[in-house]
């Protein structure tokens, strides 16, 4: 595989390197306002669920499952086995793309929806002998009398360790998808086990949400399919599509100067590079051209002949 150096990906990529910097900050922004605190009955059963003290993934082991370990994985794959740094890269600012965009789609829904948890009423301990307006049958945060816990009590929807989980793991799934061309038609069974490995982990993230009673299954369901999807996007980015010959190499469109030469070089939009050259084929061969006998040699960039055709 073709290396570029260190100089080269950062010149041609820093605008993506600070829109993802940009994400980040965006989030921890975000993350400090106040949500809009929803009007909830006192009598709906779905926000009445205990408070639990412990999570079964807490905040801090999600990040590790849905960032680090993707991107231990991902440097692994493209250092020691690939040694490409081209390959690291993609991977990386990939993974790191997909991530912060999720975290900060996802907190803006949590500010602006305000969606009363499921444990809201234990976290809230409203006045004793507090009841639901007459008029509209609802109440307000006003009637509650403990505070330290009720801004996290309108933040249910959507649910941010389902969407972290399949953004960052979901990306690894495509990212080890491609690089064992599990859509390569020849049915190898267990390359679908490796691919999919990462999905399960996130599936159990995501439902360990409604287990713990800080989300509705509502929450963990959309925020599983925002995180897949720009998980998805975010690959795609940097990666061509998973059914082609070349889905394991990475994007180098933006690092290749293509000069006009004899010789035909071209990149498709799917990321396919290819070589064309006219040689001579045998004499016991009948096609010509200008008298001359000759073959198209497509070629990708690691010289592996890739399409023959006669003329």
């Amino acid at each position: 595989m073709v290396q570029f150096s260190k100089i080269k990906l950062l010149k041609e990529y820093i605008i993506d390197w600070i829109l993802v910097i940009i994400f980040i900050i965006g989030c921890i922004m975000v993350e400090k306002i106040e949500p809009f605190h929803r009007l909830f009955s006192l009598e709906d059963k779905s926000i009445q669920f205990p408070y639990s003290e412990k999570e079964r993934v807490p905040v801090w082991l999600c990040m590790i499952f849905a960032l680090i370990v993707p991107f231990i994985i991902i440097s692994f794959v493209a250092l020691v086995i690939k040694r490409s740094l081209h390959d690291w890269h993609h991977g990386s600012l990939g993974l790191l793309l997909s991530v912060s965009l999720t975290l900060l789609i996802t907190e803006t829904f949590k500010i602006l929806v305000g969606r009363p948890r499921p444990d809201l009423i234990d976290r809230c301990q409203p006045i004793k002998s507090s009841a639901d307006a007459q008029v509209y049958g609802l109440s307000s945060s006003e009637i509650c009398t403990r505070t330290d816990l009720l801004n996290d009590g309108f933040k249910s929807f959507l649910s941010a360790h389902a969407s972290i989980s399949f953004a960052g793991l979901g990306f690894l799934s495509f990212y080890l998808a491609g690089k064992l061309h599990v859509f390569d038609r020849k049915g190898h069974t267990y390359k679908g086990f490796i691919a999919v490995a990462p999905l399960i982990l996130a599936t159990y993230i995501a439902i360990s949400r409604t287990q713990d009673y800080r989300h509705h299954w509502q929450d963990v369901l959309s925020g599983s399919i925002l995180g897949f999807v720009l998980g998805f996007y975010a690959y795609h980015q940097y990666y061509p599509l998973l059914y082609l010959p070349v889905s394991h190499k990475p994007f180098s469109v933006r690092l290749k100067t293509m000069k006009p030469e004899y010789k035909t070089n071209f990149i498709t939009n799917e990321g396919l590079e290819f070589q064309i050259s006219v040689i001579k084929k045998d004499d016991n061969l009948s096609h010509k051209v200008n008298h001359e006998e000759v073959k198209v040699v497509v070629t990708d960039e690691a010289g592996e002949e890739v399409k023959d055709t006669n003329i």
